[in-house]
Order: C-alpha cells, then structure tokens, then sequence
C-alpha cells in the first residue's frame, strides 16, 4: 500500500509534502529569458576565466536602477535589523551586498568551464570534522545553511568531500532556466532535490546516511511557518528541518560559504545540532519544533551578524506576518 506524503509524519504535518505549483507563463517569455541567459553566459566565455566574479561586483548595482521595488526592500530590511547602525554605513552595506550577490551569481555560471582543481582553487575548508562526525552517527546529515556568501559554490565544493550531496530547491517557473541552473549544480556529481518531491527523498537520503543541504532563511506562507526570532523580529521559517530531524534523528550542520580574504571563499562547517539539544522538559511537538527552528535562525543569524554583507538583503523576509 502506497503511504501519503501527510501520513509520513506521524504527528499530521504536511510541511515537507506541500507542492508548490508552477505558475503558468508565456512560452515567448521563457524563450526571451533563456535567450538573454545565453548571452550573458556567452560573455562570460569571452573574458579571461576567474574574471566573473569582477564583473559580476561590477555589474550588480544596476539591479537597483531596474527594480526600485528591491531597492526598498533592502534598504528597509537593513534599517530593521540594525536601527542603531549610522545610514551610511547601513548603504554601505547593502552596496557591499549587491557587490557580493554579482560577484557570486557570475562566478557561479561559470561553473560550466571549470575543473574540479579550479573549484579547489576557489573554495577552501574549514571544520570538516564537525561533518566527518556527523555522518559517523549513521542517520543521515542535514546541511543547514543559507543565502550567504556564494552558496552554489559552497554546495559544489560540500560535495567533493567524500560523496554527493543533493541540495534541495524550488525550481523556477522558466523550465529552460532551471535546466540551465540544473546543469550547473550538478556539474561535479552533485544532486537535487525539487520542493515539491522533498519529502519522500529527504527521508530516503537519511535512511541510506546521505547528505542534504537546506537553505533555511526565506519567507515561507503561513501554513509552512514557524514563527521564530530572527534580527529581533518574528519571521515566517520553514518547521521542515526541524520535522525532519525529529522523525529521523539526524544531525543538523550548520555551514557557511564564507567571502575570504584571498577573493576566494571558505566553506566553513560549524559543530552539528543534535535532536537531543531540544527535549528539556518532555516539551510535546510544536514546541520541540519551535525550539528546533528558532535554534537554526539563531545561528543563521549569528553568522550574518559577523559578515553582514554577505546575506541576500534583497529578500523580504519578513514579508509574512503573524496573525
């Protein structure tokens, strides 16, 4: 008999089984957006290689001139999260921010050209052991991470340490770009996981001791959200890594794709959280959730505190509200 996804968890949460589904759009639109991919991709061939990233930081200021919108949010989520911080220096980060988001997004197309001793070249490591001990333990490992730094590459380099991880996504609405990104993400051995199928592999991966790698630090809709802290303000995060651990007992490593002094980045795995670290008290599930999740927001927060142009500001966060 085939079990639902709802049934899974035994508690009733349908979290890890929600199905986003695809919005419809103009076939002439993907084409358009695949078309100016294409080109911007192709450029990148043109320059010498390594030189992505200098114009990506280049080019990323223009975002705001195209989408006033993101300007705002930004700008809005800085004043928010550090109101005691001068204007200047919070408009210094958000440029700083822009400059880290291009430098990454190009360095990353250019993954379809590199070798694994290029990708080693780029990304250094730091607390491998905390994973090595995690996946001693023998029921699978949740990398927790998030937006921050050059979070593709630091899943690339995650999965040249050992075996593969898979990396779970929301697909995007243009199939053609997916494909593309698809292409990239899995270039050295690594695989995905679709928002929408997370559930059933997410379990397989920990019943076979695998790896998979969540970014926890987006707006989720209210029927997925916990509320937890998150820069002094409630913010709607996903229970699903906190389901997850409880049903299976894995161990959940944060890890951080670091901007490093070299121009390079450093892919950094902090010590693991285990599902023992929130029983105190005999607390029943939603607060062995809710103590869970708000430990993962912690120390997303924590490492964003330390490099705070490093995180994608441009997200609204907090765009999902409490009733």
């Amino acid at each position: 008999m085939r079990t639902s996804p709802s049934a899974v968890f035994d508690d009733g949460s349908v979290a890890l089984a929600r199905r986003t589904r695809r919005r419809r759009g103009s076939p002439l639109r993907y084409a358009i957006e695949h078309a100016a991919f294409l080109a911007v991709a192709g450029t990148l061939r043109l320059i010498p290689r390594g030189a992505g990233a200098r114009f990506g930081r280049l080019a990323a200021p223009l975002v705001l001139r195209i989408a006033p919108r993101r300007r705002r949010i930004l700008l809005e989520n800085l004043a928010r999260a550090f109101p005691e911080m001068a204007p200047a220096d919070r408009r210094r980060i958000a440029r700083e921010s822009l400059q880290n988001l291009g430098a990454a997004f190009f360095e990353f197309l250019e993954v379809s050209r590199w070798t694994p001793e290029h990708l080693a070249a780029r990304v250094r490591y730091e607390g491998v052991e905390n994973l090595e001990a995690a996946r001693r333990r023998g029921k699978g490992v949740v990398l927790l991470s998030a937006h921050f730094g050059s979070w593709e590459l630091g899943a690339l380099a995650a999965g040249r340490l050992g075996e593969p991880i898979a990396s779970v996504v929301r697909p995007l609405d243009n199939p053609r770009l997916e494909a593309e990104l698809t292409r990239r993400r899995t270039r050295f051995g690594n695989g995905v996981i679709a928002k929408r199928e997370a559930l059933r592999e997410m379990l397989r991966a920990m019943r076979e001791n695998r790896t998979v790698a969540i970014l926890l630090d987006q707006n989720v809709m209210p029927d997925e959200a916990t509320f937890v802290p998150f820069f002094g303000r409630l913010a709607a995060t996903t229970s699903s890594v906190a389901l997850l651990q409880r049903k299976t007992g894995a161990a959940v490593v944060p890890v951080f794709t670091w901007p490093d002094a070299g121009g390079g980045w450093r892919l950094a795995f902090e010590e693991p959280i285990l599902p023992e670290e929130f029983s105190a008290g005999d607390p029943g599930r939603a607060e062995l959730v809710r103590r869970a999740t708000a430990r993962y927001a912690e120390v997303t927060e924590a490492a964003i505190r330390k490099a705070p142009s490093a995180w994608l500001w441009l997200h609204d966060r907090w765009k999902t509200r409490p009733e």
